[in-house]
């Protein structure tokens, strides 16, 4: 089951169960949904290679990955996407997944439909698949799934790649946004997608991820389509750059290419984090936490 977030008249959130044909697309009869594949951000299982990498700690590092999740949710908002669906782990977390989502409702009055669903399977491969298949038995036609680890993303990459999906009447695209180290930050695929290539082909435990589905797409005739490449938040350099991108934002009367991440601007504000300078050191920046 599936569970539907709305509003209502006092601005509390109530629960109903969706079926494939309950949800209108208020933004055209074609059906195209946001996944945001995330870990429920609990103290100790998220960021850890940040907390290794850094002078954050658990706490910290969740309430940091619990803001650049809120700002997920708003980015995938506006964009064009007719419905944001959550697909978290671990599946007994689910009432601090409600609570993040309610928050973000009732505070910035979002009217997208919001659904969240857990992952399942032993393995990485396994519970993508799983969130893709719930969402295609819904009746989703094109899906862009993110992570929730770039609040910095423009919507309007999120357009784009539905536009990539939608632009090709065989419905045989894939597209990717490749990140880092042979990442990927953004999958966008149509309900042609076999939500079992994933698993099978190991796509995302099997190796470099941007080569296993340069592999898929080649074994099973699909057109390859890419978008700009982003750095999402992984390790201290990551973390360093999302620093300096916030605050140059902050300065710059207008910019493009980004989105205002305001609950992850706020975190890192609540957390004191700085970058250290160190003169004549161009690279390697540390983070630094300023002490009251």
């Amino acid at each position: 089951m599936k569970i539907k977030l709305e509003e209502d008249s006092g601005l509390l959130l109530k629960r109903e169960s969706v079926g494939p044909n309950s949800l209108g697309t208020e933004r055209g009869s074609i059906k195209n949904v946001v996944i945001i594949f995330s870990k429920v951000p609990v103290a100790g299982t998220v960021k850890t290679r940040l907390i290794q990498d850094s002078k954050l700690d658990p706490e910290d590092a969740a309430l940091l990955a619990e803001a650049m999740l809120k700002d997920t949710i708003l980015l995938s908002a506006e964009s064009n996407a007719s419905e944001i669906m959550i697909g978290f782990t671990p599946a007994d977390e689910r009432e601090s997944i409600e609570r993040i989502i309610k928050e973000v409702v009732k505070e910035t009055h979002l009217e997208r439909p919001i659904t969240f669903d857990p992952q399942s399977g032993t393995n990485f491969d396994e519970r993508f698949g799983s969130v893709v298949s719930a969402a295609f038995a819904t009746g989703s036609e094109n899906l862009v799934i993110l992570g929730a680890d770039l609040p910095y993303l423009p919507p309007d990459i999120i357009n784009r790649a539905f536009s990539l999906l939608m632009e090709d009447k065989s419905n045989n695209s894939v597209v990717l946004g490749p990140a880092g180290e042979g990442g990927i930050y953004l999958v966008g695929i149509t309900r042609h997608f076999d939500p079992e290539y994933f698993s099978k082909n190991q796509l995302f435990s099997g190796g470099v991820e941007i080569s296993q589905f340069i592999k898929l797409c080649k074994d099973e005739g699909k057109f390859l389509k890419l978008l700009p490449a982003f750095t999402d938040v992984d390790i201290e350099g990551d973390l360093v750059s999302l620093l300096l991108y916030i605050d140059a934002m902050k300065t710059a009367k207008k910019f493009e290419g980004f989105y205002y991440p305001s609950y992850t601007a706020d975190a890192i504000t609540q957390l004191r984090l700085t970058v250290l300078e160190h003169k004549g050191e161009t690279r390697h920046r540390r983070i630094g936490i300023m002490r009251a």
